[in-house]
């Protein structure tokens, strides 16, 4: 099966952004450039929208949920404008 990114459904890089200062960690060392401690990065990155999260969706799984978005959104429209 295929993950991907939770908000666009896209491919992924994994996150370079430290858990301490959110800012970019030095790979080659894991120092956080910020306050020059040894850090950890967790989560991804969206290669579509930029978006740091924290855990991957199997490709499924977000088209069945953006599909139930769509008829939420279909229904709320209908209600609102009594068509």
């Amino acid at each position: 099966m295929s993950e991907v990114s939770s908000c666009c459904g896209s491919s992924y890089e994994d996150s370079f952004i430290t858990d301490c200062c959110s800012v970019e960690i030095d790979t080659d060392t894991s120092m956080c450039f910020a306050c020059n401690d040894h850090a950890d990065a967790s989560g991804f990155i969206c290669n579509q929208c930029g978006n740091w999260f924290e855990e991957l969706e199997e490709l499924s799984e977000y088209n069945a949920r953006m599909k139930e978005n769509h008829y939420e959104e279909m229904a709320n429209a209908k209600r609102k404008y009594g068509e």
